[in-house]
């Protein structure tokens, strides 16, 4: 049984190696979190002993018995399974619904950030709090509490307006106007807020390796952001990625 009540940040889980306890052996390391869009909770801790995606077992949530500053726990390695002989986790994988690097999306129109972390409850695994880099100054983060998350998903995150995350008149807000007039798959707002998260990414340097949907290396730790990595990013759908692992 787990402990305490406690809250971790996605950062402190992500890495973590996990642990059997019958077996007393290190069975792989915490690649990902399994996001199960609709109850706004942890389904499953993405596991591999090597390559990404290549061999990676799924371990359901409520099969983890602690999440240490040191290590994940669960009671047995026959736990895992692969990810092909669990469709709830296969599907939920194929969806891609990211969190960390998607925008935050108010039920009125308005672009208010980038998500840039967020917690969970390390009992029950439901997601708490979210934090965004603010659209108006990306140097400052704001917090949305996940009672006020309508929709997680693919594209944005839509969460309740309130007056504290309306944005300036002067940010990207998608006014009755900007939604008349569309641009490709985006409203004008949208397509203003991506460029500027564009011209943020410039310069930076990955932190690791983003990968296609194969598991290959699609653009490696520590290449620097160009347009030219950012266009080969979004030829992939992976952009949200990118932005995740660009410090």
């Amino acid at each position: 049984m787990k402990g305490d009540w406690k809250m971790k940040k996605s950062q402190e889980i992500i890495g973590l190696p996990v642990f059997s306890i019958l077996d007393g052996k290190k069975i792989g390391q915490v690649k990902d979190l399994v996001i199960n869009p609709e109850e706004g909770k942890l389904d499953f801790i993405l596991v591999s002993n090597g390559s990404w995606y290549v061999g990676a077992r799924v371990l359901p949530y409520k099969a983890v018995m602690g999440i240490g500053e040191h290590a994940v726990t669960t009671e047995s390695e026959n736990l895992l399974s692969n990810i092909g002989d669990t469709s709830s986790a296969a599907n939920l994988l194929q969806r891609n619904i990211v969190i960390k690097g998607n925008r935050v999306l108010t039920d009125k129109g308005n672009l208010i950030g980038v998500i840039s972390e967020y917690e969970v409850d390390e009992l029950s695994g439901k997601i708490v709090r979210l934090e965004y880099k603010t659209a108006v100054d990306e140097s400052k983060t704001d917090i949305v509490e996940a009672a006020d998350v309508l929709t997680y998903g693919a594209d944005v995150i839509v969460v309740r307006e309130n007056q504290d995350s309306s944005p300036d008149p002067d940010s990207s807000s998608v006014s009755e106007d900007s939604t008349s007039e569309v641009s490709g798959e985006e409203t004008d707002g949208a397509a203003f807020f991506k460029q500027r998260q564009k011209q943020y990414l410039l310069g930076k340097k990955l932190i690791q390796d983003v990968k296609d949907d194969a598991g290959n290396i699609l653009i490696a730790e520590g290449t620097l952001v160009t347009e030219e990595i950012i266009n080969l990013a979004e030829q992939h759908n992976r952009f949200n990625e990118l932005s995740q692992c660009a410090k």
